[in-house]
Formats: C-alpha cells, sequence, structure tokens
C-alpha cells in the first residue's frame, strides 16, 4: 500500500472517531434537563394567624393605645404617660412585637386557624368562619400583605415617636393604628357587620 493510501486511511479513521465523539456530546446535550428541587423553606410554620393576633398583635397594639392617656376617678385626675427610661424602653418592646408581627401574618402558607377551631367572636352575626377568611386571603394575597403594611407602616411611625419620646406624636399615631385595625377586619373578620364587634373602649383583645 502506497504512503500516500496509509495516510488517507489514518485521516479516515481519526475524522471517524471524531465525528462518532461530537455525535455522542450532541446527544447529551439534547437530552431533557433535570428539574431541580424546589429549595426547602427555612421557615417553619408554627402559629396560626389567629395565634399571632391573639399573641403578638393585640398585646402590643393595647399596650400602645394605653400608653398615653388620662384617667378620671374620684381620687381626681391620673396623667398615664412613660416617664423611666425602662417604662420608654417598654413601650419600644411592644411597638417591635407589633411591627414584627405584620411580616409573620404575611408568611406564605400561614392559616387563619387550627383545625377544627373557630374564629373569635364565631357566635356574633356577620362573623366569617375560618374557611371563609382563607378563602378571601387565598384569592387575593396581595390585598392581605397591603393591610398587613398598613399596620406595619403605623407601628413604624409610633416607633419614632417612641425613639423621639414625643407623646403628642404616640398619641396621634394611636388613631392609626386603630383605623388600620378596623379597614383589615372589615375586611377579612365581620364584613357583614354593621359595628365594629370590638372597640378600643371595650375590647379585651382588639386585632388589627
Amino acid at each position: 500500500m502506497a504512503n500516500n493510501e496509509v495516510v488517507q486511511m489514518q485521516r479516515k479513521i481519526v475524522f471517524s472517531a471524531l465525528a462518532a465523539a461530537l455525535l455522542g456530546l450532541a446527544a447529551c446535550t439534547e437530552e431533557a434537563p433535570t428539574t431541580a428541587a424546589a429549595p426547602e423553606s427555612p421557615f417553619r410554620l408554627t402559629a396560626t394567624i389567629q395565634d399571632i393576633m391573639q399573641t403578638l398583635v393585640d398585646p402590643p397594639a393595647d399596650f400602645l393605645w394605653a400608653a398615653v392617656g388620662t384617667t378620671i376617678t374620684e381620687a381626681g385626675t391620673v396623667e398615664h404617660q412613660p416617664r423611666t427610661d425602662e417604662e420608654w424602653a417598654l413601650v419600644r418592646r411592644n411597638a417591635l412585637t407589633l411591627i414584627e408581627a405584620t411580616n409573620l401574618l404575611t408568611m406564605e402558607g400561614r392559616r387563619v386557624a387550627a383545625e377544627g377551631k373557630q374564629i373569635e367572636d364565631a357566635d356574633l352575626e356577620g362573623v366569617l368562619t375560618p374557611a371563609e377568611i382563607q378563602q378571601k386571603i387565598d384569592e387575593n394575597r396581595a390585598a392581605f400583605i397591603a393591610y398587613a403594611h398598613v399596620l406595619h407602616d403605623a407601628g413604624m411611625e409610633a416607633l419614632a415617636a417612641i425613639e423621639a419620646r414625643n407623646l403628642d406624636g404616640l398619641t396621634e399615631v394611636g388613631e392609626k393604628l386603630d383605623q388600620a385595625c378596623e379597614q383589615c377586619h372589615r375586611v377579612y373578620w365581620y364584613p357583614n357587620t354593621q359595628e365594629p364587634i370590638n372597640s378600643r373602649e371595650s375590647a379585651t383583645t382588639p386585632a388589627p
């Protein structure tokens, strides 16, 4: 066999091997990519929305509403307000609790109430069931989150007044907190009642 024929034969072998490798590579790239597993949430949701309302929203809101005020008794008039560093620190702690509770309320997957548990004041006419509230939230989570943000912003105003030790500012923001609570309740808690179920004057656990 002539040298030229040997060289040509070697070239054919090399080209055939290279073509086979390229075809194999193309076949690998055409395979359907594996679907990456969704990352596991770092959050472990335990409390329900009702739990958070009753433990992390209502008590701090009550505390902020009562932080500055006047009580008239037979003995005379008593002015309520924080005066010492410790008292101001306590008011600040309640404001921060309320603010952060609004973030807990909006976490994905948070349920309205535990299975089989009724909503507060369920026996009153116009109060929605947990299932009805859950449906309203699921149908428009953006709206529910927006209501929570209104309460968050009011809490931030309260925190600013506390940081400045501004009694008038803390009193004024109390009305914004009340409005934020009532607006949300009118949609998700008791949309079919004529008057608020709870008020700042009579409620044992007013919620936002």
